[in-house]
Order: C-alpha cells, then structure tokens, then sequence
C-alpha cells in the first residue's frame, strides 16, 4: 500500500463537536455559582481562611453523631418511607408546634434530601415551563437559578437600604409579583439578614392569597437570629391549606451541614404530589441520619443557643471593625451569620475577592453571586472562632483602608 504525503490542506482537521456542543438545555443554559468557581480554585491553598461558604465552624455535635453510629450498627441502612421516618416527622411536627406556638400535624411534614433539594421539590411541585417565580435581592445564588432550571422566568424585586437598614417596600414588591405563579421569600435572609415581621407575614399572605399566588418561604435560619430564640414564621400566620410551602433544614441550626437533611411544611392535599416527586428523584432521605435528626431536635436546644450567642459576639466584632473604614458601608445585620457589605470604590468585585484569594489569603463571597443592587458588594460568613476573625480581619485591613487604589 502506498501512503500519500499529505498537503497542509489535507493536514487541517475539523474539530469535533462534543456532546455538550450539541446539547441544549436548561442545566446548561444556567450559569455556575461564582463563589463556587472561585472556592473550587482556592481550595488548598496554605494557610487560606476561607469565609465564602455559609456554614457553622464547629463539627456537629457529639450527640448527634454517636446516634447515627448507632443506627448504622443497628442496621438502619435500608430505604425508607418517601416522606420520611414516622418518629422523625412526628418529632419535626412537634418542634415545629412548639416554637411556633400553633398546631402542625406530622402529615404536613416532608423529610428531604437538604433544604436544597426541599426548594427544588417544592418548585417542581409548583412549576410549568414558562410560568414566573417572583424573589427579593440580594438572594442566595441557588435560589435564583433553581427556578430556572425548571424553566421558569425569575422576576426580581430589590431590598432597600433605609437610614442604615434593609428595607422591603412590601406593596412595591406585591404590585411586582401580580403575574407570577408563587413568590419566593428567603427570612431571615441569606446573604443581607433581613427578616420579615410578623406583620409583614401576615400582610403578605394575605395578599398573595386574594390574589391565587402561591407562597415558598426558605426559613432556614429562623433559629440564627441575635433578638429573639427565633424568627417570625409565615406558619404562626397561616392556614393548613394556604398555598404556602415552608422550607427548613438541619444544617444551620444543628452544625449538620455535610448531613444534607432538610424538611417541608405543606398544605395536607399537596403531600402525595411531593411524595410521588420524592420517591422518583431521591426515594428517601437516609435513615440513620433520621434517626439522628431526632436527637438533635430533643437534644440540641442548649447547643443552638450557644450558637446564637457566639454569632451575636462575632456580629459585634465585625460590624465593629468594618465601620471603622471610611470605605466601607455595612448595613445592620438583624439575623445569620453574614455580613454584606459594600465598598463603593470597587466596581468588580470578582476580581477584588481573587486579589484577597491571592494576596490576603482571605476568601469572601463577591457580590455579583447574590444579585447585589449595585458594584462592590462582598459577603463575608463570620461563624468562626474569634481568633479566627481576627487573623482574617487583620489580614484584610491593607485593602479596605484605601481600596481605590487597587483600581479594581
């Protein structure tokens, strides 16, 4: 056989389409999180404080982890029921009735995979291609995007900043939601800590109810609040078939959150509609971590009040130090365990949170993930220890003392 000198014309190849050249879909039209991307590059890097992801700095406790031990070695390592274990249901339905002072059934009550997967149980449950899904800004990145991956057109309604505080010009925000299928509320809120009052909940609801809207409130910090034990609840001003979904999780209040359980509240005659979303997507949440989950909610109560106390410290501290710079603006933290603050002088705050990465070895969350209102906004998770802060403080000090100057 006789081989051909090939010309350069013959050299030249056409680059192959991949699958994903060829894919179109919802998944692949969102993009990824920003603080991921940026954590994903960072990670591993010596002597890095990471303060990006929001999350406890202790391990769960003790308690807890020896009773899932104990549920592994008793052989609870089989499916279990889609709506999750009888005992954890009923557990969650009572602590549920007793911090919110009115009656919830463990038949309302849905175990899930994380609060995370509860949001997006309760969207699938809701959604239709096409239909919109009206939130508050700034918000929790995964709140943004998950009603888009169910096609959903996200409608966005700003916080304000009133003489140093968030603010909702709550009939501003209703007008803004008359065309959508449900309204998506985050209290207290990821990243600002606004919270809603009791008040506003009950005005709120009752409008959306007039008006045929569905209601998803994300309560999952309700416990990490600095005023009172806990934070006001859509449940404390509702009805059993209000179209409102609660969602919550064990992750903040309990330090559990590699554990991924999490639990929805829901009106009786939607709960075979989760179950049956459920039992084809996770079938159930794990049952040895159930069986944990209920220790954690008879046992854990002193643990969380020690927690609300140590982020009520660390809160002091950072506000403290962060209004000390002239360059700086953070309005009052109400609840969580963020601050988010601004620094007008920085209008891209990706690449000032890369410039720390590199340089202060500090890692913030940029703004520009949680649909800031404006340029140079940063989150920072002070659920640390305090000499942990510290050092993370001090390294920062360099860059926000006089932040024009990186001309950024």
């Amino acid at each position: 056989m006789t081989l051909h000198n090939s010309t350069s014309s013959d050299a030249q190849v056409t680059p192959k389409k991949t699958a994903l050249d060829q894919l179109s879909s919802n998944a692949v039209d969102v993009p990824p999180s920003i603080t991921r991307v940026l954590a994903n590059k960072a990670m591993g890097i010596e002597g890095l404080i990471p303060l990006w992801f929001g999350e406890p700095n202790q391990p769960t406790p003790k308690f807890i982890c020896d009773e899932a031990a104990r549920a592994m070695q008793n052989g609870e390592t089989f499916y279990a029921e889609g709506l999750g274990r009888p005992f954890l249901r009923q557990a969650i339905a009572d602590y549920s009735s007793r911090i919110y002072n009115t009656e919830i059934p463990s038949e309302r009550i849905a175990v899930t995979v994380s609060g995370g997967n509860a949001i997006n149980l309760a969207f699938q449950a809701l959604l239709k291609p096409g239909d919109k899904v009206a939130t508050i800004t700034p918000a929790f990145p995964n709140l943004l995007r998950i009603p888009q991956l169910q096609s959903a057109e996200l409608i966005c309604h700003a916080l304000d900043i009133v003489e140093g505080k968030w603010s909702l010009d709550i009939d501003a925000f209703i007008e803004s939601a008359a065309e959508a299928k449900a309204v998506l509320i985050n209290s207290p809120s990821n990243p600002t800590g606004w919270t809603m009052t009791s008040e506003q909940q009950r005005y709120l609801l009752d409008e959306l109810r007039s008006r045929n809207i569905w209601l998803i409130a994300d309560e999952v910090y309700s416990r990490t609040t600095f005023d009172n034990s806990v934070a006001p609840s859509f449940l404390e001003v509702s009805q059993p078939e209000d179209k409102l979904i609660v969602v919550n999780s064990f992750s903040k209040s309990w330090a559990m959150t590699g554990w991924r359980l999490g639990w929805l509240t829901l009106p009786p005659s939607l709960v075979p509609t989760i179950e049956k979303i459920m039992e084809f997507s996770v079938a159930c949440a794990p049952p040895f971590v159930q069986r944990a989950a209920v220790v954690a909610i008879e046992q854990g109560e002193a643990f969380i009040q020690q927690s609300s106390e140590n982020y009520h410290l660390a809160k002091e501290k950072v506000s403290q130090t962060l209004a000390r710079y002239s360059a700086v603006e953070c309005p009052e933290i109400e609840a969580t365990f963020y601050a988010f603050f601004r620094i007008p002088a920085i209008k891209d705050s990706i690449a000032f949170s890369q410039l720390l990465i590199d340089e202060a070895k500090v890692g913030l969350a940029p703004g520009e993930a949680f649909g800031a209102p404006s340029n140079g906004w940063f989150r920072l998770c002070f659920a640390q220890t305090p000499e942990v802060l510290d050092q993370a403080l001090a390294r920062l000090d360099h860059y926000l003392k006089d932040p024009a100057r990186f001309n950024l």
